[in-house]
């Protein structure tokens, strides 16, 4: 299905910040956050936005948290989980899946800010209840199921100089970006981060910023 945004569409954004996290790490970008809600909304009516966050026992991220609570987000967190295999991660999908579900019945469009094929089922869902659904992320880290199930496809990549910050230096990009995948596994301590006096996003990264 193919459809232009209109004006009087009523839209609820749901961040998965981890997996944000990664798609900015790969551009070598920092977020404006408040630019990316402005480019994703495109001058239709938000009804709310929704921001899932790991947080670690040091609590990093609470001067990110706060800003964005204070700057038309709606934070919903969870404590990180070291696992076996040394990984550190908050899954937060079933979170993300009963807020859309249950904000359904006052949205026009639901925005999946994901690449993980995870939420294939729940845009399904949310489209068998009359939503149209838009997912927001790179190609290299969005799910195919996920972008074919979309009733719009968001291509953050290509679109990263409206939101990317300029007032900070760039992200220096991994040697090896990520191909293809749903969800990649969390780094020890990463949650995400973001505009100013926000917490740094792994303990080996300085920066302030996604």
């Amino acid at each position: 299905m193919v459809y232009g945004p209109e004006q009087s569409d009523r839209v609820g954004i749901f961040f998965d910040m981890s997996n944000l996290y990664f798609a900015a790490r790969d551009m070598g970008i920092r977020i404006d956050y408040t630019r990316l809600l402005e480019f994703l909304v495109d001058r239709r009516r938000l009804h709310r936005a929704y921001a899932y966050i790991g947080v670690g026992p040091d609590d990093e991220n609470r001067g990110f948290i706060t800003w964005l609570s204070r700057n038309g987000f709606r934070v919903k967190t969870k404590p990180l989980r070291r696992y076996e295999d040394g990984t550190t991660k908050a899954n937060l999908d079933m979170e993300l899946a009963i807020d859309l579900l249950t904000q359904a019945p006052h949205l026009d469009v639901a925005i999946i800010v994901s690449g993980d094929g995870d939420f294939a089922r729940l845009a399904d869902a949310a489209q068998a209840l009359g939503l149209r659904v838009e997912v927001a992320a790179t190609p290299r880290h969005a799910s195919s199921d996920l972008i074919d199930v979309a009733d719009r496809f968001i291509d953050l990549e290509a679109s990263a100089r409206v939101f990317v910050r300029a007032d900070l230096p760039p992200r220096e990009r991994p040697t090896e970006p990520g191909r293809g995948w749903s969800r990649p596994p969390t780094p020890a301590g990463v949650s995400v981060a973001g505009p100013p006096s926000d917490a740094a996003p792994a303990p080996p990264e300085p920066d302030r910023d996604a």
